[in-house]
């Protein structure tokens, strides 16, 4: 298993679930994508909706005020 990490602070949608399917494009089934947000509405609903609607598990955890870390499985 491989673990990518992904930093999209400051991106907006619909650019960060973009960037995400690019990331998971790249990597084999088993690998995590570690991904790091500051923007509530991808951190909260499109990434992890979209993860789920690909058959990813998706897992979403503050770090700090402001910033969320997800962990998304293929």
């Amino acid at each position: 298993m491989v673990q990518k990490k992904l930093d999209i602070k400051g991106v907006v949608c619909p650019f960060c679930v973009l960037k995400v399917k690019t990331a998971l494009d790249e990597m084999k089934a088993g690998d995590e994508l570690i991904v790091v947000s500051d923007h509530p509405p991808a951190a909260k609903d499109s990434i992890p909706a979209f993860a789920k609607m690909n058959g990813f598990s998706c897992s979403v955890q503050s770090s700090e005020p402001g910033l969320w870390e997800l962990s998304i499985k293929k």
